[in-house]
Order: structure tokens, then C-alpha cells, then sequence
């Protein structure tokens, strides 16, 4: 298994510090890109970590001043109680952040980038909390719509599956790269830009005291947020978020196209919501076509007024 290109080894942070949440987690905010720009406040999906989608992000950064972290338990955080690890909890982390990063980085116009999970925090805090980002940006947020619905039953599937394969996951490995192996024979990940798998690899592991590394998410936690969402019913109220929205979304008529490219064309049909698909991807689309992702998301910042 071959290292990432050069251009995918993620740069060390302009600045960062460690944000307490109300229980006690810990969530490392880092900042990078262009520090006189608009911010973009950017988090991943359930089991992965921000670094990984570097082939996306790094391509924002020479516009905008990015301030991207990972959820509780992922990526470069300190292992915290397993028990709070749910989407109620990303909720609470998220309406703290909104707070702790202008204090830390200086207030200016913020818009939300979020991806999968942190995409459907996005708005369950927006739904209970009000409107506290300029705009959101939604890459492919797995919605369950409330049952009845036609796509209810395909949504609500596709998550508990997830649930069942995240609980007995291979969660320990001789080194990143032995995951990265693994990650590069899967069909589902074939899309992947060049260098991907392992970016994903190094991204979501850490060292393990008994030798090797271990995944940064504990499975436990990575099935119970796939559990939780599958229960959430946000879908009949998406016609309250307030403030510019788009949700760019995974192709739905792609071979083996999954749940959440679905949905959100299913939400387009019934709520308006503004959709941008992107043809020839699945769910982890900013990792497969970074470049088609960032001028969907550009074409949508650039009918903001930002400053």
C-alpha cells in the first residue's frame, strides 16, 4: 500500500486550541488557510476524521479561513466517556464551537461545511438551537424520513446496517497502512482519489498501548450514532431552518447509489430544499471528486454576502 502524494499530507495548523465541552470532552479546533477570509467551520462523518478529506478542504484554503475539527472521540481528540458519544452530544459540542471559535479566532461571517453526521447535527442544532451560522453547506446528510415516507424505509435500513457493521469492525491493525489495504480492495471505496485510503487510514487510527494502532472512534460508539440517527425524525421540519441552505449530495442514480443521495433528492421534491447532486459519487463524495465538490460549494458561497 503506497503513502498519500505530497499534496495530500496534511500541513501542520496555523493555530489551534482545546475546547472543553460541558461534560468534560475535549474537541482540538485547528485553524488553517486564508485568516482575512470568510470562515468555514468544517467537521466529517460518523468513524471517520477532518484530516481525511484534506484533497477536499485543502482546496478552500487559499480563499477562506478554515476552522475544522473533529467530532468527540474521532480523529485527534482524547478518548472521552463512551457513553455520551451520540448525536445529542454532537449536538451540545456543536452549539459550544459556535461560541468558542469566534472567541479564539475573532468574530466574521461563519458558514457551516459539514459532511454525513455532522451534517445532520447541523440541523438538529439548528432545529432546537436557532439560527447561529450565516449559511450551511450539507454534503450528503443521512435523513431518515418519518415513516410512511417512500424513502423511510431505505434511509432507516441503510443506518441500521451501518449500526451492525460498525459493532464487530476490525478495530485494531498492525499499522495505518494495513487498514488502508483493506480500505483500497473494498468495491465500495474504489472512487477514492489516489492517495486516499491511506489518508483515511492514518487519519482515523492511533497508536494502541498494546502495540500497533486502534481506531481513534471506538466501534461502540461509531454503531450507537448510526442507531440514533436511524431513530431521529428531523425530515418534517426542515421547512423551519431559517438562512441560506444547500445540500450537495451523493449521485442517486449511480450504480449501487446509497440512501442519503436519495433522500435528498427526496427532500428537494418535498421541502425545496436548494440540492446540488454530484454525478458519479457516493456518499463519500468530497473524497471522490474533491474538485467537482469544492465548485458546487463555491457556486453556492458565491450568492452570499459573506465580505
Amino acid at each position: 500500500m503506497t503513502e498519500p502524494p505530497d499534496i495530500f499530507r496534511v500541513p501542520e495548523p496555523a493555530a489551534s486550541f482545546d475546547a472543553e465541552m460541558e461534560d468534560g470532552a475535549v474537541i482540538r479546533v485547528r485553524r488553517h488557510g486564508n485568516p482575512s477570509g470568510p470562515r468555514l467551520v468544517m467537521a466529517h462523518g460518523n468513524g471517520f476524521a477532518i484530516d481525511a478529506y484534506y484533497p477536499f478542504w485543502r482546496l478552500l484554503a487559499e480563499r477562506y479561513d478554515l476552522a475544522i475539527y473533529d467530532q468527540r472521540n474521532h480523529g485527534r481528540n482524547p478518548r472521552h466517556e463512551i457513553g455520551r458519544h451520540d448525536v445529542p452530544a454532537f449536538v451540545a459540542d456543536m452549539d459550544r464551537l459556535v461560541d468558542l471559535i469566534p472567541a479564539h479566532f475573532g468574530a466574521k461571517p461563519t458558514v457551516g461545511v459539514f459532511h454525513s453526521i455532522s451534517a445532520v447535527t447541523a440541523i438538529w442544532h439548528a432545529l432546537d438551537r436557532g439560527r447561529r451560522w450565516d449559511a450551511l453547506a450539507l454534503f450528503d446528510p443521512p435523513l431518515i424520513p418519518s415513516p410512511g415516507h417512500r424513502a423511510h424505509e431505505v434511509a432507516r435500513s441503510f443506518e441500521l446496517g451501518l449500526a451492525d457493521w460498525a459493532a464487530s469492525r476490525p478495530d485494531r491493525f498492525a499499522d495505518a497502512m494495513e487498514l488502508a489495504a483493506r480500505f483500497a480492495r473494498s468495491k465500495g471505496l474504489a472512487r477514492w482519489v489516489e492517495g486516499a485510503h491511506a489518508l483515511m487510514a492514518r487519519a482515523i487510527t492511533r497508536e494502541d498501548p498494546g502495540g500497533g494502532v486502534a481506531l481513534s472512534c471506538p466501534r461502540a460508539g461509531e454503531s450507537r450514532v448510526y442507531r440514533t440517527n436511524a431513530g431521529l425524525d428531523l425530515c418534517p421540519r426542515l421547512g423551519e431552518l431559517a438562512g441560506p441552505l444547500v445540500f450537495i449530495s451523493s449521485d442517486p442514480d449511480a450504480p449501487g447509489a446509497l440512501a442519503p443521495g436519495k433522500v435528498g433528492r427526496a427532500m428537494k421534491e418535498d421541502h425545496g430544499i436548494q440540492w446540488t447532486p454530484i454525478a458519479n459519487t457516493s456518499h463519500l463524495l468530497q473524497i471522490e471528486r474533491p474538485d467537482a465538490c469544492h465548485a458546487a460549494l463555491e457556486a453556492f458561497l458565491a450568492r452570499l454576502s459573506l465580505g
